[in-house]
This record gives structure tokens, sequence and C-alpha cells, in this order.
């Protein structure tokens, strides 16, 4: 059964949902915001606040329902809730219906998270992702995001809960990998000069 929701996971994550709504919204095309992304924060930048948080709820839901119901109603656990659990991630990282192109994957991770450890993890997630927002350059907001998962990661440790960390480690990975063009430059602090 696990392979059923893993599989229903990857369809969910890989409907570009940012994408639809703001290029059906405005006419425009995401692909010519900022770097591209057809995610939440280029519909944000494009199209404003209120459509860009509907996208991010949207791009946050394909990863929350598919794992939440695989849970509950597939009664997934232990270590096949790892492939289902990450697939929402991969599918937006790597749509099919892009080419096997895609997002940068932040809301979906938040999603997953949620239907992991409830509130716990997106909390920690988030907090830590405001905090390094006051205080890292956006040029390197790939590292925002990096040290914030590695900030839920001192729980799971704390925790010892296998499937847990090694869903961290594929979603860290998966994260890293689609922020890699900001992670190959160091950290730059708003306070000591960065730009």
């Amino acid at each position: 059964m696990f392979l059923l929701w893993t599989a229903l996971g990857f369809l969910s994550g890989s409907i570009m949902y940012s994408k639809i709504l703001y290029e059906k919204t405005t006419g425009k095309r995401i692909s010519e915001i900022a770097d591209g992304n057809p995610g939440s924060s280029n519909v944000i930048r494009g199209a404003g606040i209120i459509l860009g948080l509907i996208a991010m709820a949207l791009d946050y839901s394909k990863g929350y329902f598919p794992v939440l119901l695989a849970c509950s109603i597939g009664d997934i656990s232990g270590l096949g809730l790892v492939p289902v659990a990450i697939s929402p991630v991969l599918g937006h990282a790597f749509s099919p219906f892009l080419g096997m192109k895609g997002g940068k994957a932040v809301a979906v991770s938040f999603g997953i998270w949620s239907g992991l450890t409830l509130w716990v993890g997106p909390t920690i997630i988030g907090v830590l992702m405001l905090f390094f927002t006051f205080i890292l350059v956006p040029s390197t907001d790939g590292w925002k995001v990096i040290l914030s998962m590695f900030g839920l990661l001192a729980l799971l440790l704390v925790q010892r809960n296998l499937v847990l960390t090694l869903t961290w480690i594929l979603n860290t990975s998966l994260l890293a990998f689609k922020h890699r063009d900001q992670l190959v430059f160091p950290i730059k602090l708003k306070f000591f000069g960065g730009k």
C-alpha cells in the first residue's frame, strides 16, 4: 500500500498550483519573474501578497494532505512512511508536468512536516526561517532554508525517531539541491555589511 500512497503523493506534489494560479490570474508567465521558480514566492513577487498566500497554502496542502491521509486512512507507518512523506517534495521539485523541472519545495516541505509532526516541525522551521530572514542577506536565502532544517534535526535527534530522521535527510538533501545556486556563496549577515 505504501507504493500507492507514494505515487499519490508524487502526483499531488507535481501539480504546480502556484504556476497555474499566477498564469491564469495575470495572463503572464511565472518563469519571467526573478529566478523563474514556479513557486509561491514568485507569485508574491509578481502578483502580491494575497495571491501569493493562496498559492503558498495550495503548495503546503499538496504535501500535508497526502502524508496525513496515508497515516490516517492508509495506516502507513514505519519505514514505509519515508517514501510516502518525501514523494510530494519530489513531485514538486521534479514535476513531470514541467519536464521534470519544478519549484524549490519549501512550502510543500512545511506541508509534509505538518503531516508527520502536526504543528511541531513546521513551527520550528518557520520560527528559524523568520529569524534568519532578519539576519541573512537575501542572496543567501538558501542558507536560511538549510539552517532552519538543521534546527528541526536537533529535535529529531533528541527523539531518536528513525523514520523522521531519514525523511529529514532526504528532504534536506532535496532542498539543498534546489537551492544549490545560493549555497555556493558563503553566509552573509546583514549586520556586517552584507548586501
